[in-house]
Protein backbone atom coordinates (compact mmCIF):
# COMPACT_ATOMS: atom_id res chain seq x y z
CA UNK A 1 0.00 0.00 0.00
CA UNK A 2 2.86 2.56 0.99
CA UNK A 3 4.51 1.53 -2.24
CA UNK A 4 1.81 2.57 -4.43
CA UNK A 5 1.06 5.44 -2.68
CA UNK A 6 5.09 6.49 -2.93
CA UNK A 7 4.51 6.07 -6.78
CA UNK A 8 1.38 7.87 -7.18
CA UNK A 9 3.46 10.99 -5.37
CA UNK A 10 6.29 10.69 -7.97
CA UNK A 11 4.36 11.06 -10.76
CA UNK A 12 2.41 13.74 -9.31
CA UNK A 13 5.79 15.73 -9.18
CA UNK A 14 6.97 14.92 -12.68
CA UNK A 15 3.61 15.72 -13.92
CA UNK A 16 4.18 19.35 -12.11
CA UNK A 17 7.79 20.19 -13.09
CA UNK A 18 6.98 19.65 -16.56
CA UNK A 19 6.01 23.24 -17.19
CA UNK A 20 9.05 24.52 -15.48
CA UNK A 21 11.57 22.11 -18.25
CA UNK A 22 9.38 23.55 -20.71
CA UNK A 23 9.83 26.96 -19.96
CA UNK A 24 13.47 26.65 -19.05
CA UNK A 25 13.64 25.73 -22.95
CA UNK A 26 12.79 29.03 -24.46
CA UNK A 27 14.68 31.70 -22.31
CA UNK A 28 12.67 34.28 -24.20
CA UNK A 29 9.19 33.27 -22.70
CA UNK A 30 6.47 30.83 -23.09
CA UNK A 31 4.27 33.55 -24.92
CA UNK A 32 1.68 34.06 -22.24
CA UNK A 33 0.79 37.40 -20.44
CA UNK A 34 3.13 37.46 -17.80
CA UNK A 35 6.18 35.39 -19.22
CA UNK A 36 6.48 37.41 -22.49
CA UNK A 37 9.03 40.30 -22.59
CA UNK A 38 7.60 41.41 -26.02
CA UNK A 39 4.46 42.57 -24.24
CA UNK A 40 6.33 45.25 -22.70
CA UNK A 41 8.32 46.53 -25.56
CA UNK A 42 8.25 49.93 -26.87
CA UNK A 43 6.27 48.78 -30.67
CA UNK A 44 8.48 51.07 -32.58
CA UNK A 45 11.75 49.28 -31.34
CA UNK A 46 10.87 45.83 -32.97
CA UNK A 47 11.28 42.50 -30.96
CA UNK A 48 13.27 40.07 -29.42
CA UNK A 49 11.01 37.23 -30.54
CA UNK A 50 8.76 37.76 -33.41
CA UNK A 51 6.14 35.31 -34.38
CA UNK A 52 6.86 33.91 -37.41
CA UNK A 53 4.65 32.01 -40.36
CA UNK A 54 4.97 28.07 -39.24
CA UNK A 55 7.11 26.47 -41.77
CA UNK A 56 5.18 23.62 -44.11
CA UNK A 57 7.20 20.80 -43.92
CA UNK A 58 4.56 18.99 -46.65
CA UNK A 59 4.94 21.81 -49.09
CA UNK A 60 6.59 22.00 -52.66
CA UNK A 61 10.64 22.72 -52.01
CA UNK A 62 9.79 25.45 -55.09
CA UNK A 63 7.09 27.93 -55.93
CA UNK A 64 6.55 29.02 -59.69
CA UNK A 65 5.52 32.10 -60.77
CA UNK A 66 5.22 33.17 -64.10
CA UNK A 67 3.83 35.21 -66.66
CA UNK A 68 3.60 36.01 -70.75
CA UNK A 69 3.06 39.76 -71.47
CA UNK A 70 1.59 40.26 -75.39
CA UNK A 71 2.22 43.78 -76.64
CA UNK A 72 1.22 45.52 -79.92
CA UNK A 73 3.00 48.76 -80.39
CA UNK A 74 2.89 51.66 -82.96
CA UNK A 75 6.27 54.21 -82.16
CA UNK A 76 6.20 57.90 -83.93
CA UNK A 77 9.46 59.42 -84.41
CA UNK A 78 11.50 61.63 -86.89
CA UNK A 79 12.31 58.60 -88.80
CA UNK A 80 9.20 57.47 -89.60
CA UNK A 81 6.38 55.05 -87.85
CA UNK A 82 7.66 51.53 -86.19
CA UNK A 83 4.88 49.01 -85.86
CA UNK A 84 6.37 46.09 -83.40
CA UNK A 85 4.80 42.85 -81.70
CA UNK A 86 6.61 42.07 -78.79
CA UNK A 87 6.55 38.88 -76.54
CA UNK A 88 7.76 39.53 -72.61
CA UNK A 89 7.84 35.75 -70.88
CA UNK A 90 9.66 35.74 -67.45
CA UNK A 91 9.61 32.89 -64.80
CA UNK A 92 10.58 32.58 -61.68
CA UNK A 93 11.27 29.44 -59.36
CA UNK A 94 11.53 30.45 -54.79
CA UNK A 95 12.63 28.43 -52.08
CA UNK A 96 11.88 30.02 -48.20
CA UNK A 97 13.57 28.18 -45.86
CA UNK A 98 13.47 29.28 -41.72
CA UNK A 99 16.31 31.74 -41.88
CA UNK A 100 16.12 33.13 -45.21
CA UNK A 101 15.58 31.65 -48.80
CA UNK A 102 16.88 31.49 -52.68
CA UNK A 103 14.90 32.02 -56.11
CA UNK A 104 16.13 32.02 -59.74
CA UNK A 105 14.67 33.41 -62.80
CA UNK A 106 14.47 33.78 -66.69
CA UNK A 107 12.72 36.41 -68.92
CA UNK A 108 12.99 37.35 -72.29
CA UNK A 109 12.04 39.96 -74.69
CA UNK A 110 10.80 39.41 -78.14
CA UNK A 111 10.16 41.80 -81.03
CA UNK A 112 9.15 41.51 -84.31
CA UNK A 113 8.25 44.55 -86.45
CA UNK A 114 5.70 44.67 -89.73
CA UNK A 115 9.00 45.01 -92.24
CA UNK A 116 9.73 41.36 -91.01
CA UNK A 117 12.53 41.97 -88.91
CA UNK A 118 12.78 39.74 -85.81
CA UNK A 119 15.01 40.47 -83.17
CA UNK A 120 15.77 38.93 -79.64
CA UNK A 121 16.20 42.22 -77.12
CA UNK A 122 16.82 41.06 -73.99
CA UNK A 123 17.51 37.09 -72.84
CA UNK A 124 18.14 37.68 -68.70
CA UNK A 125 19.19 34.79 -66.21
CA UNK A 126 18.92 36.12 -62.65
CA UNK A 127 19.49 34.62 -58.97
CA UNK A 128 19.41 35.99 -55.19
CA UNK A 129 20.05 34.08 -52.01
CA UNK A 130 19.27 35.43 -48.27
CA UNK A 131 20.25 34.21 -45.18
CA UNK A 132 19.58 35.67 -41.81
CA UNK A 133 21.90 34.54 -39.12
CA UNK A 134 19.87 35.98 -36.05
CA UNK A 135 17.63 38.40 -35.59
CA UNK A 136 19.91 41.26 -36.25
CA UNK A 137 22.77 39.74 -38.88
CA UNK A 138 21.53 38.87 -42.45
CA UNK A 139 23.47 38.07 -45.94
CA UNK A 140 23.09 37.69 -49.25
CA UNK A 141 23.80 37.36 -52.97
CA UNK A 142 22.34 37.82 -55.99
CA UNK A 143 23.71 37.84 -59.75
CA UNK A 144 22.41 38.21 -63.11
CA UNK A 145 23.45 37.47 -66.85
CA UNK A 146 22.08 39.01 -69.72
CA UNK A 147 22.51 38.71 -73.66
CA UNK A 148 20.66 42.12 -75.26
CA UNK A 149 20.62 44.10 -78.34
CA UNK A 150 19.46 47.22 -79.32
CA UNK A 151 17.57 48.40 -81.63
CA UNK A 152 19.32 50.20 -84.80
CA UNK A 153 16.79 52.88 -85.05
CA UNK A 154 16.95 53.94 -81.32
CA UNK A 155 18.28 57.97 -81.58
CA UNK A 156 21.50 56.65 -80.27
CA UNK A 157 22.81 54.66 -83.04
CA UNK A 158 23.91 56.68 -86.49
CA UNK A 159 21.34 56.57 -89.26
CA UNK A 160 23.48 54.35 -91.44
CA UNK A 161 23.47 51.62 -88.57
CA UNK A 162 22.08 48.51 -89.58
CA UNK A 163 22.65 46.11 -86.62
CA UNK A 164 23.29 47.09 -83.16
CA UNK A 165 26.08 44.95 -81.42
CA UNK A 166 25.69 42.10 -78.93
CA UNK A 167 25.76 43.07 -75.64
CA UNK A 168 27.00 40.15 -72.94
CA UNK A 169 26.56 41.52 -69.37
CA UNK A 170 27.41 39.34 -66.03
CA UNK A 171 27.14 41.34 -62.63
CA UNK A 172 27.49 39.51 -58.94
CA UNK A 173 26.78 41.23 -55.54
CA UNK A 174 27.05 40.20 -52.53
CA UNK A 175 26.18 42.07 -49.22
CA UNK A 176 25.53 41.64 -45.09
CA UNK A 177 24.03 43.65 -42.94
CA UNK A 178 23.48 44.18 -39.40
CA UNK A 179 21.41 46.25 -36.70
CA UNK A 180 22.34 46.84 -33.64
CA UNK A 181 19.56 48.84 -32.28
CA UNK A 182 20.18 52.96 -32.61
CA UNK A 183 23.33 51.87 -34.94
CA UNK A 184 23.03 49.86 -38.39
CA UNK A 185 25.79 48.54 -40.96
CA UNK A 186 26.23 47.18 -44.33
CA UNK A 187 28.89 46.20 -46.19
CA UNK A 188 28.60 45.30 -49.87
CA UNK A 189 30.87 43.89 -52.55
CA UNK A 190 30.23 43.49 -56.30
CA UNK A 191 32.44 42.31 -59.70
CA UNK A 192 31.08 42.33 -63.38
CA UNK A 193 32.39 41.94 -66.90
CA UNK A 194 30.42 43.53 -70.44
CA UNK A 195 31.50 42.53 -73.45
CA UNK A 196 29.99 44.24 -76.75
CA UNK A 197 30.65 42.82 -80.06
CA UNK A 198 30.35 44.02 -83.57
CA UNK A 199 28.12 47.00 -85.24
CA UNK A 200 27.20 46.46 -88.97
CA UNK A 201 26.06 49.16 -90.88
CA UNK A 202 24.09 49.00 -94.18
CA UNK A 203 27.20 48.68 -96.48
CA UNK A 204 27.61 45.34 -95.03
CA UNK A 205 31.11 46.79 -93.27
CA UNK A 206 31.42 46.42 -89.44
CA UNK A 207 33.39 47.96 -86.62
CA UNK A 208 35.09 46.94 -83.54
CA UNK A 209 33.79 47.89 -79.97
CA UNK A 210 36.43 46.34 -78.13
CA UNK A 211 37.14 48.97 -76.65
CA UNK A 212 34.20 49.16 -74.18
CA UNK A 213 35.00 45.47 -73.13
CA UNK A 214 35.17 45.93 -69.25
CA UNK A 215 36.03 44.34 -66.08
CA UNK A 216 34.43 45.52 -63.28
CA UNK A 217 35.28 45.20 -59.64
CA UNK A 218 34.12 46.94 -56.10
CA UNK A 219 33.30 47.49 -52.55
CA UNK A 220 31.52 49.61 -50.24
CA UNK A 221 29.45 50.35 -47.13
CA UNK A 222 26.91 52.30 -45.42
CA UNK A 223 26.57 53.72 -41.98
CA UNK A 224 23.61 54.54 -40.14
CA UNK A 225 23.17 56.04 -36.40
CA UNK A 226 19.11 56.66 -35.54
CA UNK A 227 19.08 60.32 -34.29
CA UNK A 228 15.15 59.42 -33.32
CA UNK A 229 12.75 56.23 -33.82
CA UNK A 230 12.26 57.57 -37.54
CA UNK A 231 15.21 59.48 -38.45
CA UNK A 232 18.92 58.38 -39.63
CA UNK A 233 21.96 60.23 -40.09
CA UNK A 234 24.18 58.09 -42.36
CA UNK A 235 27.48 57.94 -44.49
CA UNK A 236 27.60 55.64 -47.46
CA UNK A 237 31.05 55.12 -49.19
CA UNK A 238 32.33 53.39 -51.97
CA UNK A 239 35.19 52.61 -54.45
CA UNK A 240 34.50 50.95 -58.11
CA UNK A 241 37.60 49.73 -60.15
CA UNK A 242 37.04 49.16 -64.25
CA UNK A 243 39.64 47.74 -66.69
CA UNK A 244 38.68 48.07 -70.37
CA UNK A 245 40.54 45.58 -72.84
CA UNK A 246 41.37 48.00 -75.39
CA UNK A 247 42.87 51.89 -75.70
CA UNK A 248 39.71 54.35 -76.32
CA UNK A 249 40.14 54.88 -80.33
CA UNK A 250 39.88 58.27 -80.17
CA UNK A 251 42.32 58.80 -77.08
CA UNK A 252 44.97 56.16 -77.68
CA UNK A 253 45.04 54.84 -74.33
CA UNK A 254 42.79 52.76 -71.77
CA UNK A 255 40.62 54.70 -69.65
CA UNK A 256 41.32 52.22 -66.73
CA UNK A 257 39.99 54.04 -63.52
CA UNK A 258 38.95 54.26 -59.74
CA UNK A 259 36.36 55.96 -58.53
CA UNK A 260 35.74 56.96 -55.21
CA UNK A 261 32.60 58.53 -54.18
CA UNK A 262 31.37 59.28 -50.08
CA UNK A 263 28.44 60.58 -48.95
CA UNK A 264 26.08 61.53 -46.24
CA UNK A 265 22.42 62.48 -45.29
CA UNK A 266 19.48 61.54 -43.23
CA UNK A 267 16.68 59.38 -44.27
CA UNK A 268 13.38 59.80 -42.57
CA UNK A 269 10.96 56.66 -42.56
CA UNK A 270 7.65 56.24 -40.84
CA UNK A 271 6.17 53.18 -40.78
CA UNK A 272 5.07 52.27 -44.85
CA UNK A 273 3.50 55.58 -45.29
CA UNK A 274 6.07 57.89 -45.83
CA UNK A 275 10.33 57.58 -46.71
CA UNK A 276 12.39 60.50 -47.59
CA UNK A 277 15.75 60.78 -48.01
CA UNK A 278 18.50 63.40 -49.09
CA UNK A 279 21.92 63.39 -49.55
CA UNK A 280 25.20 65.40 -50.35
CA UNK A 281 28.49 63.46 -51.43
CA UNK A 282 31.97 63.87 -53.62
CA UNK A 283 33.07 61.82 -56.12
CA UNK A 284 36.80 61.27 -57.84
CA UNK A 285 37.94 59.39 -60.94
CA UNK A 286 41.41 58.51 -60.75
CA UNK A 287 42.63 57.38 -64.15
CA UNK A 288 45.83 54.63 -64.19
CA UNK A 289 46.85 56.57 -67.56
CA UNK A 290 48.72 59.88 -66.42
CA UNK A 291 47.79 61.62 -69.80
CA UNK A 292 44.02 61.82 -68.69
CA UNK A 293 42.85 64.56 -66.27
CA UNK A 294 41.12 62.68 -63.16
CA UNK A 295 37.68 64.08 -62.82
CA UNK A 296 35.57 65.20 -59.13
CA UNK A 297 32.31 66.35 -58.95
CA UNK A 298 29.79 66.83 -56.16
CA UNK A 299 27.06 64.58 -55.95
CA UNK A 300 23.60 65.33 -55.17
CA UNK A 301 21.06 62.72 -54.69
CA UNK A 302 17.39 62.56 -53.39
CA UNK A 303 14.51 60.02 -52.66
CA UNK A 304 10.88 60.37 -51.69
CA UNK A 305 8.34 57.73 -51.27
CA UNK A 306 4.93 58.68 -50.34
CA UNK A 307 1.89 55.68 -49.52
CA UNK A 308 -0.68 57.78 -47.49
CA UNK A 309 -2.78 53.98 -48.05
CA UNK A 310 -3.38 50.63 -49.69
CA UNK A 311 -4.75 52.33 -52.89
CA UNK A 312 -1.93 55.46 -53.73
CA UNK A 313 1.81 55.02 -54.22
CA UNK A 314 3.65 58.22 -55.29
CA UNK A 315 7.81 57.83 -55.63
CA UNK A 316 10.25 60.65 -56.56
CA UNK A 317 14.28 60.54 -57.05
CA UNK A 318 16.98 62.57 -58.13
CA UNK A 319 20.91 60.70 -58.69
CA UNK A 320 24.49 62.23 -59.20
CA UNK A 321 26.43 59.42 -61.16
CA UNK A 322 29.80 59.34 -62.90
CA UNK A 323 29.66 56.73 -65.66
CA UNK A 324 31.96 55.84 -68.72
CA UNK A 325 31.71 57.63 -72.14
CA UNK A 326 30.34 54.64 -74.18
CA UNK A 327 31.44 55.54 -77.98
CA UNK A 328 31.27 59.26 -77.52
CA UNK A 329 34.65 60.19 -79.36
CA UNK A 330 37.01 62.15 -77.15
CA UNK A 331 35.25 62.10 -73.79
CA UNK A 332 36.74 60.45 -70.72
CA UNK A 333 33.68 60.18 -68.06
CA UNK A 334 29.98 61.15 -68.74
CA UNK A 335 28.45 62.74 -65.42
CA UNK A 336 24.48 62.11 -65.51
CA UNK A 337 21.77 64.17 -63.07
CA UNK A 338 18.80 62.65 -63.43
CA UNK A 339 15.14 63.06 -61.95
CA UNK A 340 12.21 60.68 -61.99
CA UNK A 341 8.53 60.41 -60.71
CA UNK A 342 6.13 57.31 -60.84
CA UNK A 343 2.69 57.61 -59.54
CA UNK A 344 0.03 54.85 -59.49
CA UNK A 345 -3.72 54.89 -58.13
CA UNK A 346 -5.39 51.54 -57.39
CA UNK A 347 -9.69 52.79 -58.69
CA UNK A 348 -10.98 49.79 -57.60
CA UNK A 349 -10.23 45.73 -57.45
CA UNK A 350 -10.18 45.65 -61.16
CA UNK A 351 -8.20 49.11 -62.31
CA UNK A 352 -4.68 50.69 -61.77
CA UNK A 353 -3.77 53.88 -63.44
CA UNK A 354 -0.37 55.10 -63.55
CA UNK A 355 2.01 57.79 -64.84
CA UNK A 356 5.69 58.74 -64.90
CA UNK A 357 8.04 61.41 -66.00
CA UNK A 358 11.80 61.55 -65.88
CA UNK A 359 14.29 64.36 -67.05
CA UNK A 360 17.99 63.30 -67.38
CA UNK A 361 21.22 65.84 -68.24
CA UNK A 362 24.56 64.89 -69.35
CA UNK A 363 27.94 66.59 -69.65
CA UNK A 364 30.75 65.35 -71.09
CA UNK A 365 34.72 65.32 -69.84
CA UNK A 366 36.96 66.67 -72.54
CA UNK A 367 34.11 67.52 -74.84
CA UNK A 368 31.76 70.22 -75.56
CA UNK A 369 28.87 68.46 -75.94
CA UNK A 370 25.83 67.63 -73.74
CA UNK A 371 22.70 65.61 -73.69
CA UNK A 372 19.18 65.97 -72.31
CA UNK A 373 16.38 63.92 -72.26
CA UNK A 374 12.80 64.19 -70.98
CA UNK A 375 10.07 61.39 -71.31
CA UNK A 376 6.11 61.69 -69.76
CA UNK A 377 4.31 58.25 -69.69
CA UNK A 378 0.51 57.18 -68.73
CA UNK A 379 -0.51 54.09 -68.55
CA UNK A 380 -3.67 51.47 -66.82
CA UNK A 381 -4.30 47.90 -66.01
CA UNK A 382 -7.22 46.13 -66.15
CA UNK A 383 -8.26 43.02 -64.67
CA UNK A 384 -10.14 40.89 -67.14
CA UNK A 385 -10.10 37.86 -64.91
CA UNK A 386 -8.24 35.73 -61.87
CA UNK A 387 -5.30 35.27 -64.68
CA UNK A 388 -5.19 37.62 -67.25
CA UNK A 389 -5.47 41.64 -67.63
CA UNK A 390 -5.03 44.08 -69.90
CA UNK A 391 -2.76 47.13 -70.31
CA UNK A 392 -2.47 50.25 -72.19
CA UNK A 393 0.66 53.13 -72.75
CA UNK A 394 1.37 56.14 -74.02
CA UNK A 395 4.88 57.35 -73.62
CA UNK A 396 6.59 60.91 -75.34
CA UNK A 397 10.13 61.17 -74.95
CA UNK A 398 12.21 64.08 -76.61
CA UNK A 399 16.04 63.87 -76.48
CA UNK A 400 18.50 66.47 -77.61
CA UNK A 401 22.47 66.16 -78.01
CA UNK A 402 24.14 69.15 -78.83
CA UNK A 403 25.01 70.84 -81.15
CA UNK A 404 22.17 68.73 -82.98
CA UNK A 405 18.33 69.55 -82.84
CA UNK A 406 16.15 67.70 -80.55
CA UNK A 407 14.30 64.39 -81.96
CA UNK A 408 10.77 63.48 -80.55
CA UNK A 409 9.43 59.99 -80.34
CA UNK A 410 5.81 58.87 -79.27
CA UNK A 411 4.90 55.48 -78.61
CA UNK A 412 1.15 53.54 -78.09
CA UNK A 413 1.47 49.95 -76.57
CA UNK A 414 -1.56 48.01 -76.31
CA UNK A 415 -1.44 44.48 -74.86
CA UNK A 416 -2.46 41.44 -72.25
CA UNK A 417 -0.61 40.07 -69.48
CA UNK A 418 -1.15 36.49 -68.66
CA UNK A 419 0.12 35.10 -65.04
CA UNK A 420 -0.11 32.02 -62.95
Amino acid sequence: MSKAWMMAVAAALAAASAPVAGAEFNPLGDGSDYNNGDLLRDETTGCENCQQTPYEWDEPPFELDWQLGLRGAVTQSDTGTKVEFLALPQATLTHNTMRGGYSVGASAELSYDLDGNARVDALTLEGSADYNFDAVTSAGLKGSFTISQDDPDDPDYASNVATAPLVLDGQVEATGKRDLGVLEAELRANAGRTVHGETTYDDASTSSNDFQNVTVAGVGGRFGYKLTPVVTAFVDSGANYEAYDEASPSLLVKLDNVTYEARAGLNARLLTVLELEGSLGLGYRDFGDGSLNDFTAVLYDAKAIVRPDETLSLTGTFSTSLESPGTTSGATVKLTYAATGEAAYQVNPWLRLRGSAGWSEAHYQGIATDEYKWTVGAGADYLLNEHMDATADYTFSRSTTTPDPPEDEQRVMLGLNIHR
